[in-house]
């Protein structure tokens, strides 16, 4: 899988993509564990059409700030106009790629990922590049689904659906993220949903 494919996949995507994946469970656990305090800058990375940026600007005020980050300009233009249709002068939007974002070190108090670490081509990366924007202390929180032999003998009759689901949204079943969070951050914390199909694992920056 390629940043182009990525790219292609979600541009033709991008007009049906809140139909088709706001529906996915967990989000706001996801952003609950970030511990959000007012006035923190957050990460959004991989923030597709910005479906969490609702929540996550209530979480940190208007003294805060929420910055989305995501590869395909198409996913974007919708992430721009829910911003606008709101009026939300603090939060903004830029097009990188996850394996090399556009900022500072320590420029974020907070960063979160939502069903994308295993889409992300170079994912090993932008784990680390994240780490590299947290501030001391941050959180970085990342919700996925766990597709491996483990899971799939838990739900035999259900196998074929999860390989064809995962094949249409690019999901790369190799990705191991747990790991490495576990080998770039000082904690990490992991808890499983739905029998262990959905996992949100937190790392927080020593």
């Amino acid at each position: 899988m390629t940043i182009d494919v990525v790219r292609k996949t979600f541009t033709d995507w991008a007009p049906r993509y809140d139909a088709t994946h706001a529906w996915l469970p967990y989000r706001r656990k996801a952003r609950l564990a970030l511990d959000v305090q007012r006035g923190d800058h957050v990460l959004d990375l991989a923030c597709g059409t910005g479906l969490n940026f609702p929540h996550l600007r209530g979480l940190v005020g208007g003294e805060g700030h929420i910055t989305g980050v995501d590869l395909v300009p198409a996913m974007l233009d919708i992430a721009r106009q829910r911003i606008a249709q709101h009026g939300w002068r603090n939060v903004q939007v830029r097009e990188a790629d996850a394996a090399r974002l556009p900022f500072p070190d320590a420029s974020f108090d907070r960063a979160i990922c939502s069903y994308s670490m295993n889409i992300i081509p170079d994912y090993m990366q932008a784990i680390a590049e994240v780490e590299r924007l947290l501030v001391r202390g941050g959180r970085f929180v990342v919700l996925d689904i766990k597709l491996n032999d483990s899971i799939l003998t838990r739900w035999p009759k259900l196998t074929p659906f999860f390989v064809r689901a995962m094949h249409i949204c690019m999901v790369d079943i190799t990705h191991q993220p747990i790991d490495k969070l576990r080998r770039v951050f000082a904690d990490v914390q992991v808890r499983e949903h739905w029998r262990g199909f959905f996992f949100i694992a937190v790392g927080i920056k020593g």
